[in-house]
């Protein structure tokens, strides 16, 4: 019996999510499953890489994870299994995938083709239901991974292509906002690691951060850190830099939406 994690871009409206859980409790009435998100936006496969790649490290090892943020479901794109980092995933092959890959980690990839590890019937719109979810089921009863069909070289696993900031020729740090949370936080893809300071902290380096033509200066520590209605620059618990207005929602403030740039000119 393992811990089974669900982020998809169902919502809560749709029966969609719940039918997940219902499949995997009808082949393993002991599962825990675990709800990250359905709230993904529709077909947004970038947002659903990082919600994946902040919260799978915060799970016992072994635990399964699966993933069903899927436009191609019903198409050719293969639908597959990755065990890596003591963590297996069950996922599309579209890329989703890509910030839990590291070609510096073993990895086992598998494409799924058993069809009795699947629902007997299987819908062309619904592969979360009668594919990704049985066969997370029967992973958490004790199968053997082997049997979820051939396996596949890693390197040829779709990846998404620019997904994480780059530094551009003058020294900015270049990314985007790749989530925005229910408080209006501007989550973005700039990794702290990319402006810390040897010895520090990135929040003790100086910079400015620009965004829908306006700067923020200065990286801070806290959302407290500036007067309330204030705009402030900080990385929280994911690890990537956020946008932040204090006691109020960045994303009203900035007027900004998933996609939008950001750039970071590290310096006083």
């Amino acid at each position: 019996m393992a811990i089974i994690s669900l982020i998809t871009d169902f919502g809560l409206e749709d029966e969609y999510a719940g039918l997940m859980k219902a499949v995997i409790l009808g082949i393993d009435p002991l599962a825990r499953i675990v709800d990250i998100s359905h709230a993904i936006e529709p077909r947004n496969i970038i947002q659903a890489a990082f919600l994946l790649e902040s919260s799978y490290r915060h799970f016992p090892p072994g635990s399964i994870h699966v993933v069903v943020v899927d436009p191609g479901v019903g198409t050719t794109r293969a639908l597959i299994y990755l065990e890596t980092n003591a963590h297996r995933f069950l996922t599309p092959d579209n890329g989703v995938l890509s910030l839990v890959m590291d070609p510096l980690r073993p990895a086992s990839l598998r494409r799924l083709e058993n069809p009795t590890l699947w629902r007997p019937r299987v819908s062309a719109t619904f592969h979360g239901r009668d594919i990704l979810a049985p066969a997370a089921a029967h992973l958490s009863r004790g199968v053997d991974a082997r049997e979820l069909g051939p396996e596949l070289n890693p390197a040829d696993m779709a990846m998404l292509a620019d997904i994480r900031a780059e530094r551009s020729p003058d020294g900015d740090i270049v990314g985007r906002i790749v989530h925005i949370d229910r408080f209006g936080n501007l989550v973005t893809n700039i990794d702290a690691a990319i402006l810390q300071p040897p010895g520090g902290f990135a929040h003790e380096r100086p910079a400015t951060i620009r965004l829908a033509g306006q700067a923020i200066v200065g990286i801070r520590r806290t959302y407290a850190d500036v007067e309330a209605g204030r705009p402030v620059a900080l990385f929280g618990s994911r690890g990537y830099l956020e946008i932040a207005v204090s006691c109020g929602s960045a994303r009203s403030y900035f007027n900004v939406r998933r996609g939008d740039a950001v750039a970071v000119r590290p310096g006083g």
